[in-house]
């Protein structure tokens, strides 16, 4: 037998991490964060615009009201690591009365979002949430909003809630419907590759029925010369085609959101973050794509078409769609997310769908616990009785002009 000798080999101990620290800012002032180090924290996550820095701080302007903001900042060291943007409000519907915390962003909108947190660190970053607001904040319950299902964050948040004897448990978990999103290769003709042969040539068909028509025209507008009329012009585009199918739109539906999109338009625009994609007919916009991108992903926003009866032979949706993803496959965006909900046009041509969730963690104090799941319960009937009943079924055959959303539906909705 040979004996070979070895030099010793030290046994190096495991490095250990740098704890990770929390600050509390109740401004995005005094957050000492900057724009780029959070924007660069979101895009390294794979986070979307609704929980980048100036969507955040826009949104809390115009509907941070009567609520109390609270920046959770998490490093590593000096290095960001983590966010969640939050705020603490109470809701009152007659004698009972609620606290929660939910994400900046999660109402007045339709957005599907989670917060942007590394999968390694989500567990002790949700725990430290918990443990600040449910325990000092003393809310009764945390909504973390719709979620993408398939977030990278969401098995830790179960987590938490399954401890026993731990400080929240679930009060709701539970799916919410879809978003979707289309998924684009290097080119607009691979991509028309992937839609299927009768939806390829319907399209096909009605852009050239349109150029034989029309000189057409196509413009995308990033950095408006007046960015306050190019918003007033889309908005008139797009509120009269809802009003000529008897609907109110977006702008009259939802309470603040002319402002608060202007606002998105005029000050995201100077980041060079806006789109306008305009098809135009003898020199008049026939239809508009309103969005934004954020790294290699865009968020189309709201669509807009005339409703001119010799114009509907065209199918503008479905063009207006296909320029927009023609456009962003050009600037290289990889992702298009066409918000909530399902249309089937979308799916027609090359959208697919991702699950939504709604995730609501409630205090184990008995009182909390109680208020909690007493408010769920309100939350879907006053979802039931207001907005599928009356909103959607009575409301629409009535001879008056409905107002916007009610707010309180709005607060509510989980």
């Amino acid at each position: 037998m040979t004996l070979i000798d070895v030099a010793p080999t030290a046994i190096v101990p495991p490095r250990e991490e740098p704890p990770i620290t929390t600050s509390i800012a109740t401004t995005f002032q005094t957050s000492g964060v900057s724009r780029q180090e959070w924007d660069d924290l979101v895009l390294e996550l794979r986070g979307d615009i609704y929980v980048s820095y100036d969507w955040c701080r826009i949104w809390w302007q115009h509907y941070g009201s009567g609520r109390s903001l609270r920046l959770f900042i998490f490093r590593q060291q000096d290095r960001l690591v983590g966010l969640a943007p939050m705020f603490v409000e109470q809701i009152s519907l007659g004698l009972f009365s609620v606290r929660i915390a939910k994400p900046v962003g999660a109402d007045f909108s339709m957005d599907v979002f989670g917060l942007p947190v590394p999968t390694r660190e989500s567990e002790y970053i949700y725990k430290t949430l918990v443990s600040k607001l449910i325990v000092t904040d003393r809310c009764d319950a945390v909504w973390f909003g719709f979620i993408p299902a398939e977030h990278p964050s969401l098995a830790s948040l179960r987590a938490i809630a399954d401890v026993t004897d731990g400080p929240v448990a679930f009060a709701r978990d539970a799916a919410a419907g879809v978003q979707t999103f289309f998924y684009l290769p290097d080119s607009f003709d691979s991509y028309l590759a992937t839609i299927g042969k009768v939806s390829r040539q319907s399209f096909r068909r009605k852009v050239n029925l349109l150029n034989k028509a029309f000189n057409v025209e196509r413009s995308v507008i990033k950095h408006p010369v007046d960015a306050e009329a190019e918003f007033r012009a889309f908005r008139s585009l797009h509120t009269k085609q809802w009003k000529a199918e008897g609907l109110p739109g977006h702008f009259n539906d939802w309470p603040g959101a002319d402002a608060f999109n202007q606002d998105l338009v005029t000050q995201l625009s100077d980041l060079g973050r806006l789109r306008m994609v305009h098809l135009r007919a003898d020199g008049r916009t026939i239809a508009t794509q309103y969005a934004f991108t954020f790294g290699s992903s865009c968020y189309w926003r709201l669509p807009a078409r005339t409703t001119e009866e010799n114009m509907s032979r065209f199918g503008l949706g479905v063009l207006g769609l296909m320029q927009l993803l023609e456009q962003m496959c050009s600037e290289g965006i990889r992702r298009v997310e066409g918000g909530r909900g399902r249309y089937p046009y979308k799916l027609q041509y090359g959208g697919r769908e991702n699950g939504v969730v709604s995730v609501v963690l409630k205090s184990t104090r008995t009182i909390s616990s109680i208020r909690a799941d007493a408010f769920v319960a309100l939350s879907d009937l006053i979802d039931l009785l207001y907005y599928r009943i009356w909103r959607l079924r009575i409301a629409p055959r009535l001879p008056f002009r409905r107002g916007p959303l009610w707010r309180t539906w709005i607060r509510c909705r989980l």
